[in-house]
């Protein structure tokens, strides 16, 4: 009977433990974000306690939108003094305002764009910062980043084949290592942090998160430029393969940046790069509150263009020990269960849903032709017209004509050019197995390009992509309702994370898709809020963005390299 007592206390002693944790969390969501101010050193000029409102966008895989609106007052200079600090660039020593913004374990942080000064009622700064994955696009892969760029660049293209991850962290490192004049060594392993120097990033402004190329099991890509930014280079190969770029500032006091990192310059930008999707080792994309979400893994068909998902059944495999560690909270990729349920108790306050049924169910890409055959060609013909011009004897003249293979060909060329093999035409099997028998037969992959080339790929898929079907939700919700949203072990889900969320007029059917934004808002008597945008945002893009962002970005450096004209 005591030891019956005992249990009961110990779970009771639990539960109150746990409620207490609990309410120490909510008490966190309703926190003003905490805002700190630097100057282009990273020197620490003050936290901002007084800002009017502020705004923070954050969509995956491209530059933050911070906005921060501060009073201003010359009868209180003392208590509005970071304003005027902003707006003195002759007396702050340097032109750049760094800003750092902590809440619920996230850190997002940003340079100054603009400041203005807006006189009314009351007078105020608006200040607009650029977040920190702009300062990825001001990185440029360089041909040859071990040798002077002034000087010589051989070869005159960046070309790599290897995993995703691996492949784009390491094109990084070696132009960052490039920009800051570093002397360094390769080993094998470039970013084996067993390897690298003592000395090897103390002043960089960017560090790169070291990574195992053995441990890297994202999909094998084509990491190709000479002199474009690393972000456009990256942006589709992280599109195509669901990888999320992390960027977090370190500063004094924060952990090493990794296990066995140097001790870091303030205010240094550590980049790494994340599967948080799991589509391709598996994980949930659906469901249903009845049965639960199914998972399944997704796979390539139809010439490695057109992806399948296989549903995983049978007892789970994956280790979820992770979910049983006390305080502990987050999503594994492998196995999300975070559901937001629509109906009468909720902790949504407001949704938008929308599907998109896709697009053509045929994709061609080409227009030249695959390389080797106008070569060929071009090789035939001058051989021929050689062979017969040599043998054509002019009479009473004792002589051939001679080579006539020259002028044939450039008569010729123009007919021939392009006319075999010019185009890959790829049918889209599943998608028009779902469509039905009435859907649009063709589109086309925008752009020229010779056919049956990694490039020509590349297009097809990044058109197939675009046109794809796609269910998408955005949810203004009230957190901790009963989630906590949260990064660094504070939230239950963050950016990236796949999330459930059902429609209160389609039953109980569960639709599971990443989150690609988050904004924060807060101030004039609002406490901070998340609202979360859930599935593709291409959904929601013209034809000509979605040509730009996809197909450009994918070609830019490959015209360069001969997979592409």
């Amino acid at each position: 009977m005591a030891a019956i007592q005992e249990r009961v206390q110990e779970l009771e002693d639990f539960r109150l433990w746990a409620q207490e944790l609990r309410n120490e969390r909510i008490q966190q969501r309703v926190e003003q974000p905490w805002i700190r101010l630097w100057d282009g050193n990273w020197h620490y000029r003050g936290v901002l306690a007084s800002e009017i409102s502020g705004n923070v966008s954050l969509p995956l895989n491209d530059t933050e939108k911070l906005t921060l609106t501060l009073p201003i007052d010359l009868d209180d200079e003392r208590g509005t003094f970071l304003a005027f600090w902003i707006l003195e660039e002759e007396e702050r020593g340097t032109r750049n305002v760094h800003v750092t913004i902590d809440k619920d374990g996230a850190r997002v942080g940003g340079r100054m764009r603009k400041a203005t000064l807006i006189r009314g009622e009351k007078d105020v700064v608006v200040v607009e910062f650029a977040g920190d994955m702009e300062e990825l696009k001001n990185v440029h892969v360089a041909p040859s980043p071990f040798l002077p760029l002034s000087v010589i660049q051989i070869p005159k293209i960046w070309f790599l084949w290897c995993p995703a991850i691996y492949g784009l962290k390491l094109t990084l490192a070696v132009n960052l290592w490039r920009l800051s004049l570093t002397n360094f060594n390769l080993n094998a392993d470039p970013l084996n942090s067993a390897g690298w120097g003592a000395g090897l990033w103390a002043d960089a402004q960017i560090v790169v998160k070291p990574g195992a190329l053995g441990a890297d099991i994202s999909p094998p890509t084509i990491i190709t430029g000479a002199m474009q930014s690393w972000w456009d280079i990256a942006a589709p190969v992280c599109e195509d393969a669901e990888l999320m770029i992390v960027t977090r500032r370190w500063l004094t006091g924060d952990p090493p940046a990794w296990p066995g990192a140097p001790a870091l310059r303030n205010g240094t930008l550590v980049v790494d790069i994340v599967d948080k999707s799991g589509f391709r080792t598996g994980t949930s994309m659906g469901g249903n509150l009845a049965t639960g979400l199914a998972r399944a893994i997704a796979d390539v068909t139809t010439g490695n263009v057109e992806d399948s998902y296989d549903l995983f059944t049978g007892t789970p495999i994956v280790d979820t020990s992770q979910y049983r560690v006390p305080n502990w909270i987050g999503t594994l990729k492998e196995h999300p269960y975070v559901v937001y349920r629509d109906g009468e108790v909720t902790g949504i306050q407001q949704t938008e849903f929308s599907r998109v049924p896709g697009g053509a169910c045929r994709i061609t890409a080409g227009g030249r032709s695959m390389p080797g055959v106008n070569e060929l060609l071009r090789a035939g013909v001058n051989y021929a017209a050689d062979l017969l011009g040599d043998n054509i004897i002019i009479p009473g003249l004792g002589f051939g004509i001679g080579s006539l293979g020259g002028a044939l060909n450039s008569f010729l060329e123009p007919i021939y050019k392009d006319c075999l093999l010019p185009y890959m035409s790829v049918p889209l099997i599943l998608r028009a197995a779902e469509q039905g028998w009435g859907h649009y037969l063709e589109t086309v992959a925008t752009g020229v390009m010779q056919a049956y080339t990694p490039a020509a790929i590349m297009a097809l898929r990044s058109r197939r992509r675009e046109t794809d079907p796609d269910t998408s939700f955005t949810l203004q919700i009230a957190d901790a309702s009963p989630w906590l949203i949260g990064d660094q072990g504070q939230g239950h889900w963050w950016l990236g994370d796949r999330v459930g969320a059902t429609v209160k007029y389609l039953g109980a059917r569960v639709f599971v898709q990443r989150c690609r934004q988050l904004d924060l808002a807060w101030g004039e008597g609002k406490a901070p809020q998340w609202q979360a945008t859930f599935g593709d945002p291409r959904a929601n893009q013209g034809p000509l963005d979605r040509l730009i962002a996809l197909v450009s970005k994918a070609f830019t450096g490959l015209q360069q390299i001969g997979v592409w004209g």
